[in-house]
């Protein structure tokens, strides 16, 4: 259930950027890919590559938090 969720939350998230952004063209990727403990960050701005880090921090202390509380 957790995974459908977040699913369709991610769709809406899409859906809402594009409806915002108008399809005008202009996009900036950016992301980040885990190997391990070690982030890999990939970005097609400098700015994408900051926000890509960022959240890349986000997602550790998130997971260190939830692993924490498991034991």
């Amino acid at each position: 259930m957790l995974g459908a969720s977040l699913i369709i939350l991610g769709l809406l998230c899409i859906s809402a950027s594009l409806l915002l952004t108008g399809f005008n063209g202009n996009a900036a990727i950016g992301g980040v890919i885990f190997v391990g403990p070690i982030p890999i960050v990939f970005g097609s701005s400098p700015q994408m590559v900051i926000a890509s880090i960022l959240i890349s921090i986000v997602f550790i202390i998130i997971s260190l938090f939830l692993f924490r509380g498991w034991r």
